[in-house]
């Protein structure tokens, strides 16, 4: 398949990502997310009941596999970070497993661990865009760089949303999402 080429590119001055389109922005990624919005507070309801995601449940290419039915006083200190539908979840910690994903409406007012980066974007940037851009090799190569620690590796919340990403208009972020939308969902009935 074969796409028609942009009038012109200029070099991205990123050394993985080469030439772009020459009306293509970069721009930090927290200039396009709110990051760790909400939290549960210590005065929640001790038996305030909730779905709660660790790391463990997210998987590098599906995405939230699997979630726990938890009430407050029972759930892990670690079990702080609500989600809304369409948040991204990044881990911070144990950045090797690669684990993020995009919340899915089913998973709205889910609390996460304080293990992930829960960020909310913005009205310029394009979710699905944004998640799938997070999810390439050299994005997640970058945090990994980023990490520091040997045997349990972490970033900071506020160096990963440092990192910057190439920022296409909106219409072109939503016509990247949708074909790659498509193109998973013709590779999953395989």
């Amino acid at each position: 398949m074969s796409f028609p080429r942009y009038p012109a590119y200029k070099d991205a001055g990123v050394a993985w990502l080469g030439a772009v389109p020459e009306h293509w922005a970069f721009k930090p990624i927290k200039h396009l997310v709110s990051c760790n919005d909400e939290v549960l507070p210590e005065t929640t309801s001790p038996d305030t009941e909730f779905r709660y995601i660790e790391i463990s449940d997210v998987d590098e290419t599906q995405g939230i596999t699997n979630t726990q039915s938890v009430v407050f006083r029972d759930a892990p200190s670690r079990a702080r970070r609500v989600v809304r539908s369409e948040d991204i979840i990044i881990s911070t910690v144990r950045t090797y497993l690669k684990a993020i994903a995009r919340v899915q409406p089913i998973l709205d007012g889910a609390v996460a661990s304080t293990g992930f980066a829960v960020l909310r974007p913005r009205s310029e940037v394009n979710g699905p865009f944004l998640a799938y851009a997070m999810r390439t090799p050299h994005f997640l190569d970058r945090v990994v760089a980023h990490s520091v620690g040997i045997s349990y590796p972490a970033i900071n919340a506020s160096d990963l949303i440092g990192l910057n990403l190439p920022l296409p208009p909106l219409a072109e972020q939503r016509a990247i999402a949708a074909f790659l939308d498509a193109a998973t969902a013709r590779s999953d009935t395989l």
